[in-house]
């Protein structure tokens, strides 16, 4: 038997890769459209951590499960770009409010 972490259904997995591998390419083309980022939910306070991979913590807002306003730990994360103010997890892009203190994230 396999089995997936998280326990997620074979079916959302391949989704969600599916979803991630179109969404690297349109990265790679030049960054997420306005439409991937307009309704994504913001990562405030944010800053990255380390887990077995890479991931953010912040407060966020707008997510579909998590409530407002309540710290997170997001999803793997795939790419980041805080200049345009966006990240791509595994899950979904976020976007990105301001960064917490002053943390350098290149040098993690």
């Amino acid at each position: 038997m396999i089995l997936f972490p998280g326990g997620d259904a074979l079916n959302i997995i391949i989704d969600s890769a599916r979803r991630l591998a179109a969404d690297i390419e349109r990265i790679a083309a030049g960054g997420p459209t306005a439409g991937d980022l307009d309704g994504a939910p913001l990562l405030d306070q944010w800053r990255p951590v380390q887990r077995s991979t890479s991931a953010l913590i912040g407060i966020v807002c707008g997510h579909p499960v998590v409530r407002d306003r309540r710290p997170t730990m997001t999803s793997e994360l795939f790419a980041i770009d805080p200049d345009m103010g966006w990240a791509r997890t595994w899950s979904r892009f976020y976007a990105l409010g301001r960064p917490a203190g002053a943390i350098d994230w290149r040098r993690q």
